[in-house]
């Protein structure tokens, strides 16, 4: 990984801080993209089915710490509160399909408001990866980024495609504004060829392929082999081209349902090797080689990612399952783990008993849900999700999930009139599998207090969509107060 030339200065110890200064600017600018809008300023909601906008910003860009503490000051006791939480809970859930857990928080002290069947391990689905969020969050630098770069040793005519992580790259030149894209292969390849070039490197070219960055099995046991097959998770690589898809023919990022590839490093040194050759000429070839990368080498070329904490924001707003695997791996690797399936689930464990979040009843199997044999209760999700929003080591990373209503997997929830109370006003992690629904985040109440909750249905099969109706009415519930 490398980091920004100029890195930003040091943040304070007051929660979220400058980030939610500067995520106020983009919020004004992309519409409430990245942060609560009622907590940094005003919102239009329009007419349902009309998007919200922020409209007015607020007199003075206060951190959400200082939002928590008013609200805990003007709130009434702890224990009325609470009552009140919880028969909205008992209320919204009374007659709910399958079996069901919650729990919530209140975001300022931690303190349970509300719980049913809180301590009863649950098939997660993608609330797995508030988990890895906060792993990733936990070990690395939000502002570090993931470098692809090309090395030589002694051999000049023998380079090396080293891979650091990054599974974002384009194949054509990278672009600064995407997440998804923001390397380019194309960008990489001129910046080799002048490397080459300015040496005076002619003739043939061997072009090697190190993935050393990960080890052990690409798959893991505990995904299924039809959700394998259908796409849904694939190998996981440490390089990549739009999180472990294939481009559109015109080279374009081809979304959720683009196909993947056989073989995801291999297509990228296809792509660089192409590309190398066309800037280099007929005068020298181009052609595969079987080294890695020397000890001492020397780098020719580099590009590099988009910062760690916003690719984790891609990674939670679009529940996407290759990229959570794949920093999770680099996370693990930072955490002394290997980059490997038992490292990812090591790390994930330290790192909850790090922030002294209760583990019981959890089997930890992969970091993007998609194994259903994973097991957490809802009290372990609350927790990690009050640690993503009130840890002031952990700078952005809390305002990566999905606003509800407007953004990612929650852009078409809380539609329904009775559900819209929550729009706007809640962040929260989506999951969904034949059998589950989930949601894990925060919400702000009328009075302005901030809820943490985590809700989990299992056993649900065809009636998935029930399932998230009564979920969405439940977190509204909570944000009318």
């Amino acid at each position: 990984m490398s980091k920004p030339s100029a890195p930003p200065p040091k943040r304070p110890k007051s929660l979220l801080g400058p980030v939610v200064a500067a995520l106020l600017i983009v919020a004004l600018i992309l519409s409430s993209l990245w942060a609560i809008p009622a907590l940094l300023a005003e919102v239009d909601r329009g007419e349902p089915g009309e998007p919200m906008r922020v409209v007015t910003p607020p007199g003075e860009a206060g951190d959400l710490l200082g939002v928590l503490q008013a609200a805990a000051s003007s709130a009434e006791s702890p224990a009325a509160q609470g009552a009140e939480v919880q028969n909205i809970v008992d209320a919204e859930l009374t007659g709910a399909p399958g079996s069901s857990s919650v729990t919530v928080l209140d975001a300022e002290s931690g303190e349970v408001l509300a719980e049913r069947e809180a301590g009863a391990p649950r098939i997660p689905a993608s609330n797995q990866k508030t988990l890895t969020a906060l792993t990733v969050a936990a070990h690395l630098d939000p502002y570090a980024r993931l470098a692809t770069t090309v090395v030589t040793g002694e051999n000049p005519r023998q380079i090396t495609l080293v891979a650091g992580g990054d599974t974002t790259l384009a194949p054509g030149e990278g672009d600064p504004k995407a997440v998804n894209g923001h390397a380019g292969i194309e960008d990489l390849a001129e910046g080799t060829a002048d490397a080459l070039v300015e040496r005076g490197i002619q003739g043939e070219i061997e072009v090697g392929l190190d993935t050393s960055l990960f080890s052990g099995p690409a798959l893991n046991p505990g995904w299924a082999d039809e959700d394998v097959e259908a796409g849904e998770i694939t190998a996981v690589s440490s390089i990549a081209m739009y999180s472990h898809r294939v481009p559109t023919p015109d080279g374009r990022d081809p979304g959720a349902r683009g196909e993947r590839p056989e073989n995801a490093p291999n297509a990228v040194a296809m792509e660089f090797r192409e590309r190398l050759q066309r800037h280099l000429g007929a005068g020298t070839r181009v052609s595969p080689g079987n080294h890695s990368a020397p000890e001492q080498g020397t780098e020719l070329a580099r590009v590099e990612s988009a910062p760690v904490h916003e690719q984790t924001a891609f990674m939670l707003e679009h529940s996407d399952n290759s990229l959570a695997e794949t920093l999770a791996r680099i996370a693990a690797r930072e955490a002394g783990e290997q980059g490997s399936v038992a490292g990812v689930q090591n790390a994930i464990r330290a790192t909850l008993e790090a922030h002294e979040i209760d583990l019981t009843g959890a089997e930890v199997v992969d970091a993007s849900g998609m194994a259903l044999s994973n097991r957490v209760t809802t009290g372990t999700l609350a927790q990690a999700t009050r640690a993503l929003l009130t840890d002031p080591e952990l700078g952005p990373y809390g305002q990566g999930l999905p606003l509800g209503g407007a953004t990612g997997t929650l852009t078409e929830r809380f539609d329904d009139p009775d559900e819209q109370a929550a729009r706007g006003l809640t962040r929260a992690k989506t999951g969904t599998l034949n059998s589950v629904v989930s949601l894990s985040g925060y919400v702000q109440r009328a009075e302005g207090e901030v809820l943490v909750y985590s809700v989990i249905f299992n056993d649900v099969s065809g009636q998935t969509d029930p399932a998230k109706d009564t979920v969405d009415r439940t977190v509204a519930a909570l944000a009318r107060g």
